[in-house]
Parts: C-alpha cells; structure tokens; sequence
C-alpha cells in the first residue's frame, strides 16, 4: 500500500474550521440533481464484486494493511487523514484538500460552474454507490475500527458512522473524482492531483474507517462513473465552463508572480 505525504499549508486550521462551519449551514440543503438519469444510469451491483469475504486471502490483506497503518495514528499522515475527513457537502469544503496544489482557491463566487458540477457529481456518485453500500444492519460490511475497536484510529467527525457500511469508500470516490476533473482541467498538475486523490482515499485507511478493498472499489466505482458522465452533454459543457473559470483563476495567479 503506497503511502504518501504531501505537505499542508499552515492554515490547514482555519480551513478546517470554516469548512466545518460550511456544512452545518447547508446541513440542511436538499442535494444537488446529478446529471444521470435513472433509466440510464450505471449498475453497480451488475460488476463491482462484493467484499471480501472473511476466510478470503484478500481479507487477509485487508487486515495486514490495517494493522501496520495503526503505528501511523499520531504522526503528520494521520493528522492529514483527518483534515482529509471533509463531509461529502459541500463541495466548497472538499476543495481546499486538492485547488492548494494549484495555488488557487475555488469557492462559489470565484468558480459557481465547478462547485455546481461538483455537487451535481456527487449526486451521481451516491446514487451509483446506494445499491452496494447498505447499512451494517441491512448486511453492509463492518467498517474496521467497529471489528477491532481497541486500535488508535482518528477522531470519529459523524455521528453514526459505525452503523453506515464500509464498502465500499464513498470518500475514495469523492477523492478521485475530484482529482481527476481537476486534472482534466489543468493538465500540467495531473500527476499532483491525482496523487492527492489516491493520499485521499488512502487517508481513510490510515484513520481506521476503510479497508484497502472499500477504497479500491470507491476508485473503481468513481472511473466508472467519470467516464459515463462524458457521456452526457450537460455534464460536458458545465466541464468546459468550469475549465474557463479555473483557467482564468491561474492566469491571474500568474500575473500576480
């Protein structure tokens, strides 16, 4: 399992705390519309394997990578795991852990095309996952740190969290889609950004919540659906509107250097 560690800005603080601000006032925003249409939508459960079963050699490795990131919970990888534990909406709070990299900041004033496409994605993202990721007490998998409870895992942000199954990672997904839209848009930081998405995922190991197998089939699930999504007009001109807006936010970083 690659591991990886990016450096975080100082004000890592302040961004988490008006993140977490950012999402008690849209706690209660009805979501987005995604651009799939039921009828056409992708079927999840029709090719994503279920997870692993407990006697399976890839349950093994399941556990094997859980237990060595354990030694990882109070070191720099755990504390930006847990930065990285931003609630799925709104997606001006996810863009802080990726537009960094960019040296840019996205919010609904300066990028409304992209943060838009974004919640519209994550939409999609849900409704793709729903079939597969069921509730621990409608047979969804048991998330780790619920089957080994005495490991040091990160601070748990969301209420209910043990109760929600573990496969598979809809934060993974989240993190790759991020990653690779904003690759599309600027290709130059593709190879940053697409590590960041997989330190992302990755971060939901290392805080305890997923098992490598969870995260693997949020990325698997993610591609699958980015690719579907190029399918559909809307979803390509709010693509290109948002490369607009992106683009002009570079430039006038770099006119400011």
């Amino acid at each position: 399992m690659r591991l990886r560690r990016y450096p975080w800005p100082a004000y890592s603080l302040v961004v988490l705390v008006l993140t977490g601000l950012a999402a008690l006032a849209h706690a209660d925003a009805p979501p987005a519309a995604g651009y799939l249409d039921p009828a056409v939508a992708l079927h999840i459960e029709a090719w994503l394997p279920p997870a692993p079963a407990d006697d399976s050699l890839a349950k093994a490795q399941d556990l094997q990578a859980y237990f060595s990131t354990r030694a990882l919970i109070g070191t720099a990888r755990a504390e930006e795991a847990h930065a990285d534990d931003v609630p799925p909406r709104p997606a001006e709070g996810i863009a802080p852990r990726f537009t960094y990299l960019l040296g840019i900041s996205l919010d609904k004033a300066s990028a409304p095309h992209l943060l838009n496409m974004m919640e519209r994605v994550r939409s999609d993202a849900e409704q793709l996952l729903a079939p597969v990721k069921k509730s621990v007490g409608n047979g969804g998998r048991h998330r780790p740190f619920v089957e080994y409870p005495q490991l040091p895992r990160c601070p748990i942000a969301y209420p209910g969290l043990a109760d929600s199954g573990s496969y598979p990672s809809g934060h993974a997904a989240l993190g790759w889609l991020w990653g690779s839209v904003l690759a599309e848009i600027t290709p130059e930081y593709a190879d940053v950004l697409i590590a960041r998405a997989m330190d992302f995922g990755e971060s939901r190991v290392v805080c305890g919540f997923h098992y490598p197998s969870d995260v693997a089939a949020g990325r698997l699930a993610a591609a699958a659906l980015l690719d579907r999504l190029h399918g559909e007009a809307a979803f390509r001109a709010d693509l290109e509107a948002a490369r607009r807006e992106v683009r002009a936010l570079l430039a006038a970083r770099a006119a400011h250097h």
